[in-house]
């Protein structure tokens, strides 16, 4: 039994040490966006964001320090760019049977419904799989 205890305490901080950095960005979103500063947010055309949208977007420049800086383009091209690291988060109405919903994960919208029908496109930020961290950092700033 002391053995036990004894490999638990050696082991133990070891293990934990290891879930500092939960939730993880693989692809380092967040420390990339606080390091140059700026906030890559590709905006479809047509979807300006909301009042609810807008005061996320200033809240998390804040808490990251960070400006926001506004790329407009066409649907496919942005969510492209969230998977080749030349937008940081992409606004627009989205559904959850996307066909993108493979490739990328779209948020809670800011606002709505937590859980909208499957087909119902509605106003919500999307972000590069996996970036866990970033996509944390973000919906906690839509609360």
């Amino acid at each position: 039994m002391r053995l036990t205890s004894l490999l638990l305490s050696i082991i133990s901080p070891v293990l934990l040490s290891g879930c500092a950095d939960i939730p993880r960005d693989p692809g380092e979103t967040l420390d990339r966006v606080r390091e140059r500063g700026t906030i890559r947010l590709g905006e479809i055309e047509g979807a300006e964001p909301d009042p609810e949208s807008e005061r996320t977007l200033d809240r998390l420049a804040q808490e990251t320090g960070a400006r926001i800086v506004r790329i407009k383009g066409h649907g496919e091209e942005l969510l492209e760019g969230l998977e080749e690291d030349r937008v940081d988060l992409v606004y627009g109405r989205f559904a959850d049977d996307s066909p993108w919903a493979t490739a990328v994960y779209f948020g809670t919208p800011p606002g709505g419904p937590d859980k909208p029908p499957k087909s119902m496109r509605v106003a919500r930020f999307a972000f590069r799989l996996g970036e866990n961290g970033w996509i944390t950092k973000v919906e906690e700033a839509a609360k």
